[in-house]
């Protein structure tokens, strides 16, 4: 069962990362993006078809995705409808291409080889006819034969829990930051509650922020990429293996290919 978000979560949205866009890598440093983009490496050398490295990161947060595969010889491109995020991306990976915008307005037409939408973002598209809406963009954006690899959680699995809160220092400043997901169970809404406190010598400032995110299961998440035109193959959420799904856990890495001739 998945206790709780992977704090990085936040990056696809604003607010309060208007101010703490300096700190998030720092609230992210457990986050292994080298492991998650070696798998994306093995994934796409497995499962594409397209002849090409063009590559989109959807929320792609501060860029860490996108520096790690420029590295290996891949086009990036980015996606975040966060604009102090795409700075920091900017910095990190100066020769990537940036999009400032939501996850279902992205309208480009296949030009991508691989888009990757990692730490759960996919679920920022609310409501479910967002979702399927980005799905359908990746679709439309990737070239026959290209490869839309993401994670996903299934609504039955989620743990009404605390969070998860991390804790850092900068200067004689203390901050921390806390995320928590909530699901009542039933519907679509998946509820994300996001605090960061930052204590100084003057006194402490709080931040609070609220997403809400898509819920659903992992069978109307393959239902709808097969019905988007992808074909799908659903893997078990670890980044060190590349091990099919065995049905019962909770967390799933999905590797959607467009096939070479499109459909009738």
């Amino acid at each position: 069962m998945l206790s709780s978000p992977e704090q990085p979560l936040a990056s696809a949205k604003g607010g309060l990362y208007t101010d703490l866009a300096q700190y998030y890598d720092q609230f992210c440093a457990e986050v292994n993006y080298h492991e998650q983009c070696a798998f994306a490496q093995r994934a796409f050398a497995c499962f594409s078809r397209s002849e090409g490295r063009a590559y989109l990161d959807l929320a792609c947060g501060t860029g860490q995705h996108l520096s790690y595969l420029a590295q290996q010889g891949f086009e990036p491109s980015g996606l975040d409808n966060s604009a102090e995020m795409l700075e920091k991306a900017l910095e990190r990976c100066p020769q990537a291409r940036l999009l400032l915008c939501d996850l279902a307005q992205f309208e480009q037409v296949a030009e991508f080889d691989l888009i990757t939408c990692f730490l759960y973002s996919i679920h920022y598209s609310h409501p479910t006819t967002a979702l399927i809406e980005t799905l359908k963009r990746a679709w439309t954006a990737l070239k026959p034969g290209g490869v839309f690899i993401f994670n996903a959680v299934d609504a039955g699995g989620i743990s009404n829990d605390a969070g998860v809160t991390t804790y850092l220092r900068d200067g004689a400043n203390q901050l921390s930051f806390q995320s928590a997901w909530h699901y009542a169970g039933a519907g679509e809404v998946l509820d994300l509650s996001l605090c960061i406190t930052q204590a100084t010598a003057q006194g402490q400032q709080c931040w609070h922020d609220h997403h809400t995110m898509t819920a659903l299961t992992i069978a109307q998440l393959q239902n709808m990429l097969s019905d988007t035109g992808f074909e799908v193959t659903l893997l078990e959420h670890n980044y060190q293996l590349m091990q099919p799904w065995n049905g019962s856990s909770f967390n799933v890495i999905v590797v959607a290919c467009k096939p070479v001739e499109n459909p009738a």
